[in-house]
């Protein structure tokens, strides 16, 4: 029976060891993954650009995630050395016996300590080319442990606020500081500030136009009709797809097609695939601060954004990436009202299109759960069926109905605080 235990606690030992040392090896390869790096990929051409920007948006996630691993094999393989060297055979130990678990505890620690060595220079060998080849096994580890990582971060944050309230208020009260001149900061500036140092914290995905409410055209369309759709959308820039959505050519400008029409002087018979200009595609999880660098480099001010499964999921404009520095911009084609409506003492109406953040500071109500950034996949998530004007449920202390929609998509929200 003993050796049975003892040759259990053998392979226990060796597949920590193992495990460990790899997982050192990844978190040090990653952490070569830096914005100097990128850039010099970047500028290189080289393939798995945005693999590069995935991690280094979730470097903190992943080293949480290799921590935790790191910490269980530790304990396992320390745990498991005293089983193998030394088993008391009485019931009470002694100091002597403490004396030999401490030998055993610092050897193998010592060993430890030598196999992270090693697989830091060997990390930092290696760089980002590993970093591109194992990132779905990064991904996979850090979104299978996501639910302990969380937990980890909230219970940090608690005892931040304990121990230091005022930890917060330094952070968020950025209008209490002051310019070079001694002024305090306008509220516009605090807001810019806020803007600009949440540029590579905030991804396309929470600012992108949706699919939905994307205006496009199919290839075949006439000169004339997308001159007409341009003027009734209020549109200088429009994708054009061949057949569907997801098959997008190119993007029509209407500067090109109005001097093509200005030099015809009547009615054009032009193909509309002539006046086509390159795509930009990127991912949902591209940061906005590597969107920026796109947009400057490539001279373009509009983006078509791919989902992980390679279809259209949207598409974001640089009026709406500077929208989140400076605030909501308006133009002489924007009719409808926006933002959140309160029309009586803690009722509220609002587009079902509003980031769930904006109505949390908005509102001071929270909404918890994963897989949704606006209000109204908030409403679709919780109802679990496609909604209907008059569906109503109660959230915490919150009475959420459903006040329009538009076919299958959700229009307007009323939210009332019991």
């Amino acid at each position: 029976m003993d050796t049975d235990i003892s040759d259990l606690s053998s392979l226990t030992v060796i597949v920590s060891i193992t495990l460990f040392t790899l997982i050192s090896f990844i978190q040090h390869v990653i952490g070569t993954v830096t914005r100097e790096s990128i850039f010099i990929w970047r500028s290189e051409e080289r393939s798995g650009l945005e693999k590069l920007e995935d991690l280094f948006r979730k470097t903190d996630q992943s080293n949480s995630a290799f921590s935790i691993i790191k910490t269980i094999s530790l304990a396992s393989a320390v745990i498991n050395c005293y089983f193998i060297f030394y088993q008391p055979s009485e019931n009470q130990l002694t100091s002597y016996d403490f004396g030999r678990i401490s030998l055993i505890a610092i050897s193998t620690l010592i060993v430890l300590g030598v196999l992270e060595t090693i697989a830091k220079v060997a990390g930092r060998h290696s760089g980002p080319r590993i970093a591109v080849r194992i990132y779905r096994l990064v991904i996979f580890i850090g979104t299978t442990l996501r639910p302990i990582t969380r937990s980890q971060e909230r219970l940090i944050e608690i005892s931040t606020v304990e121990e230091n309230p005022s930890a917060i208020s330094e952070n968020s009260n950025i209008a209490m500081q002051m310019d070079d001149e001694g002024e305090p900061l306008e509220e516009h500036e605090v807001r810019m500030i806020r803007g600009v140092f949440q540029l590579d914290k905030t991804v396309v995905r929470e600012i992108m136009i949706p699919r939905v409410d994307m205006i496009t055209v199919d290839i075949s369309t006439s000169i004339n009709d997308v001159v007409d759709i341009m003027i009734r959308e209020g549109h200088s820039k429009i994708p054009i797809y061949r057949n569907e959505t997801d098959q997008i050519e190119g993007i029509a400008h209407s500067m090109d097609i109005l001097g093509q029409i200005r030099s015809a002087k009547s009615n054009v018979d032009v193909e509309l695939g002539k006046f086509l200009r390159p795509v930009l595609f990127i991912p949902e999880s591209k940061t906005l601060e590597f969107l920026l660098t796109d947009f400057q480099d490539k001279r373009m001010q509009m983006a078509i954004v791919i989902d992980e499964y390679g279809g259209v999921s949207g598409l974001v404009t640089v009026e709406d990436l500077v929208e989140e520095i400076v605030g909501e911009l308006h133009d002489e084609f924007d009719t409808r009202e926006l933002g959140i409506r309160e029309v009586e003492k803690n009722e509220f109406y609002m587009d079902a299109s509003i980031a769930i953040d904006d109505i949390t500071l908005s509102i001071g109500a929270s909404f918890e759960g994963e897989g949704f950034d606006t209000i109204g996949g908030f409403v679709l998530h919780e109802l679990g069926k496609i909604p209907s004007p008059g569906d109503k449920f109660s959230y915490n202390n919150l009475s959420i109905e459903v006040i329009s929609t538009v076919g299958r998509r959700l229009r307007e929200i009323k939210i009332l605080k019991i």
